[in-house]
């Protein structure tokens, strides 16, 4: 598959942190045919394997969760107020469409209220609404429809715009952080099993959960599976106008961004030599992300247990955690054959 299908595959798929079970399915349907072991463990993340008898031990990481909402409250008349699961931006939801999810496999269409300037006091109208005052509503007209339909307290949600392809070269989704990085493992996968390469290490692809409310499932796996080394597969902030050049991580069209130091990771310069060598000989454009922005799963797995060296890199994303985000497929595509080239080095840092 192309970046593009991938995408377009991996995208729709609804993964609320601590309920990802219908991503975690549409993964499961992509890796299967290609690892030489699946599996999930106790809290969710699905790992695939590619020499799983073989030690010492390279980790990709790429979480397959997303920023969402959770029930909270229905009153009545069938009006759902919700709170943030993640880091999402409350200015977003007035006049933005959701998708609900009562059950794994179920989806129901919902709007975010807005209200209307007739009646909204005019230029005194609030122009960011508390949480405690946006309301959801899914077309129910009691708390008793809600009920019937399957939405309850604790039913989550995404803002959904759809996913496609953007102008020339892009591609926008709500959840490109990062469904993004899970294409990239995915394609990994793909040419280590056409290739049929032999690598010297084990090598586990682990499609964690909950990262967007602390990093929960890496910081499980890294535990339990006690990689040698680690590289976290990430989507990060791209550039946005009227944002001055210094803060601003990235830039789209640059290439792919390597880590030096974010909120969470102080890369050791060993791994942030070693993907810029990979990068350099096998002709990648690259970027170095500007510090100290945003934080990611390798917070969590390098400080696992005694310690795991641990890396990052990321493709540049416009308008993060919103459910219009922006990335070139070329930045991806480059990521991918990044972290392709670094494996053959790998062995280098172990």
């Amino acid at each position: 598959m192309s970046m593009l299908e991938l995408l377009d595959t991996l995208c729709p798929s609804l993964g609320p942190p601590g309920r990802e079970d219908d991503i975690r399915e549409t993964v499961r349907g992509l890796v299967e045919p290609l690892a030489q072991r699946v599996e999930t463990d106790r809290l969710g993340n699905l790992r695939a394997w590619w020499g799983p008898e073989k030690r010492p031990l390279v980790m990709l990481d790429a979480h397959i969760d997303e920023v969402a909402v959770i029930v909270q409250h229905i009153d009545e008349q069938g009006f759902i107020r919700v709170a943030p699961l993640g880091g999402l931006d409350r200015r977003l939801l007035p006049g933005s469409k959701l998708t609900l999810q009562p059950r794994p496999g179920e989806s129901i269409p919902a709007v975010c209220g807005l209200l209307p300037p007739h009646v909204g006091g005019g230029k005194d109208q609030e122009k960011s609404l508390p949480w405690e005052k946006i309301f959801v509503d899914a077309g129910m007209s009691s708390a008793q429809e809600a009920a019937q339909a399957g939405i309850e307290i604790g039913t989550c949600g995404v803002l959904d715009l759809g996913n496609g392809p953007l102008g020339q070269g892009f591609y926008h989704a709500r959840n490109l952080d990062n469904r993004a990085g899970c294409a990239v493992l995915v394609w990994l996968l793909t040419k280590l099993a056409a290739e049929k390469r032999e690598l010297d290490f084990g090598l586990v692809m682990n499609f964690s959960v909950a990262e967007e409310v602390g990093l929960r499932g890496a910081a499980t796996a890294a535990f339990d599976l006690a990689p040698d080394l680690a590289l976290a597969v990430e989507a990060t902030v791209g550039e946005t106008p009227g944002v001055e050049t210094a803060r601003t991580p990235t830039r789209l069209g640059q290439g792919p961004a390597v880590t030096v130091a974010d909120g969470r990771i102080v890369v050791p310069r060993a791994v942030v030599d070693s993907l810029e060598a990979a990068a350099t000989e096998a002709g990648i454009a690259y970027q170095r992300k500007r510090p100290p922005f945003g934080g990611t799963n390798a917070g969590a797995i390098h400080m696992s247990r005694g310690g795991v060296l641990t890396g990052v890199v990321s493709v540049p994303t416009r308008y993060i955690h919103s459910p219009a985000s922006v990335l070139k497929l070329s930045d991806l595509q480059g990521m991918a054959e990044l972290v392709w080239a670094w494996l053959g080095r790998a062995g280098e840092l172990l």
